[in-house]
């Protein structure tokens, strides 16, 4: 739950959201932190209105990011109406034309709130209803520290697509009607072929043209939009997912650093994309394609069994290659990335240092050491290339001879009354449109395998711990700027004479 402090405010300010009417914005913190002290844990509102990184006016969003900083901490923004106030959970923050107070629980005949600065009171409803403009924010705290979580794996993010699981919906229901409209145009074609052109029905062909000039445009429209709102997901929750990883990457302690190169660090950084990639379009491709997958086959069976069996005949071919090519794509895989991490770390270190590299005159030896490095990142990336393209002539191979059965056994039915030229010519987009699925399925078990390398890879630096952090941390307060030395002695040595002894000095503020 706890994001960077500006990610919510940046995608609002990148994607539109209203903006917020801020309150006074001095009573935010403070009254979060007498929340927070009712509810056992210390908190300092100076600290907290730093942390926060900007200076301008707090509003309610600011306060639950604040809240959501603090570990073990949940909190949220809900509006409630007077007379349900007693149906949520009390204490709460809420806020009003004089600024942030503390609700804290329900009486009799009132309401027991604090305000900052100020005693615990009790107040009546009407005057509630003139303190408060129906807004809360609701908080909750759990076991803090690390004990409790576990190790890093695709699980972390699960959180943050659920997030935008509307979104994502959206998209899953939008290539959901993209497969519907793939059954259309088998169907177009077989009609056209066995009715149009045997019959000379005229008619007919202007009416299935135009169901076809139809299922085009509505294709290329939810095509359009699902490209549109699955990107627009995606870098939302680039931009999340990556304030995550950083917040995590200042915390940890400067050991970390000292015992990695710099290189190896921003290649295990850059692993996050290729994760949230693979996550995002796994779940169009595990949801949608083998759902159509089986209706693609049923339409095919009663089309013709001979045919649907050579068929899935290759989809078995498909799987086949597919293991047969995973056995060694996870080693070359991992090769590629140490080489890659070795040859950025190398760049980075020659950049960073280059005064170095200039004042020692070691700028032929750094070439030859870049050269070889090199080379070696390029052998192991074409080791990955050659697998992968193996496995893809492997899959085309099959797919040509499946398309040249279906030919061939699909005429022969023809030929005999079995099956119309028609259902020949649907039979053949239905199979089209099972390969296309079935491969990208088997290229995502591809994909999955450079996707653990790269969890592993991540795991490196969000399984590490942060340094301890004390809730209770305070800011200090303003320096006065004034200095006093009152009767200091110094000496270098126990045995030496002092160098100074017994010196008394006030500086006032302002005096040099």
């Amino acid at each position: 739950m706890k994001l960077h402090d500006s990610v919510e405010r940046r995608l609002s300010e990148a994607y539109g959201a209203e903006p917020e009417v801020p309150i006074d914005p001095e009573t935010g913190p403070r009254a979060l932190a007498i929340l927070f002290a009712i509810l056992n844990v210390s908190v300092d509102p100076a600290q907290m209105r730093h942390e926060l990184g900007h200076a301008d006016p707090l509003t309610a969003r600011d306060i639950v990011r604040l809240a959501r900083r603090q570990d073990g901490a949940k909190a949220k923004a809900v509006t409630v109406e007077p007379g349900r106030l007693s149906r949520q959970p009390l204490p709460a923050l809420a806020s009003g034309p004089g600024g942030w107070f503390v609700i804290g629980r329900l009486v009799d005949d009132g309401v027991l709130i604090q305000r900052p600065g100020q005693q615990v009171e009790k107040v009546d409803r009407a005057k509630l209803d003139d303190l408060w403009d129906g807004q809360l924010i609701l908080l909750t705290t759990r076991e803090a520290g690390g004990a409790g979580k576990g190790r890093f794996d695709l699980s972390w993010f699960v959180p943050q697509i659920v997030r935008y699981r509307r979104l994502i919906g959206e998209v899953l229901l939008i290539t959901f009607a993209l497969n519907l409209l793939g059954l259309a145009a088998p169907l177009l074609f077989q009609n056209v072929i066995d009715k149009v052109l045997a019959h000379n029905a005229q008619t007919t062909l202007n009416v299935l043209a135009i169901g076809f000039v139809a299922v085009s445009v509505w294709e290329t429209m939810f095509g359009w939009i699902r490209s549109r709102v699955y990107s627009e997901t995606s870098q939302k929750i680039d931009v999340e997912l990556g304030a995550r990883l950083f917040r995590h990457l200042l915390a940890l302690p400067l050991s970390y650093f000292e015992k990695r190169r710099v290189g190896d660090t921003v290649t295990r950084v850059r692993q996050l994309e290729t994760i949230r990639e693979f996550l995002t379009t796994a779940s169009l491709s595990v949801l949608v394609d083998p759902l159509f997958i089986v209706v693609f086959m049923v339409a095919m069976l009663i089309y013709s069994p001979t045919l649907f069996g050579i068929v899935a005949v290759s989809l078995v071919g498909y799987v086949v290659v597919s293991v047969a090519v995973t056995g060694n794509l996870r080693q070359r895989i991992e090769e590629k990335f140490e080489r890659g991490a070795a040859s950025n770390a190398l760049l980075v270190e020659s950049v960073s240092g280059i005064q170095t590299v200039k004042a020692a005159a070691v700028e032929p030896q750094w070439q030859d050491r870049w050269e070889r490095q090199l080379a070696a990142t390029s052998a192991a990336s074409l080791r990955v290339t050659n697998l992968g393209s193996t496995g893809s002539q492997a899959v085309e191979l099959i797919s040509k001879l499946t398309f040249a059965a279906i030919l061939f056994f699909g005429a022969k039915a023809v030929m005999g009354g079995a099956l119309t030229l028609g259902g020949l010519v649907a039979f053949n987009m239905f199979a089209q449109r099972v390969s296309g699925p079935v491969i990208r399925l088997a290229q995502l078990w591809q994909d999955f395998q450079q996707v653990r390398i790269s969890v592993e890879r991540l795991g490196d630096i969000l399984n590490h711990p942060v340094e301890p952090q004390a809730t209770s941390r305070v800011t200090l307060p303003g320096m006065k700027g004034a200095i006093s030395f009152d009767a200091v002695r110094f000496r270098y040595a126990v045995d030496s004479q002092p160098a100074l002894d017994g010196v008394s000095l006030d500086i006032a503020a302002g005096e040099s």
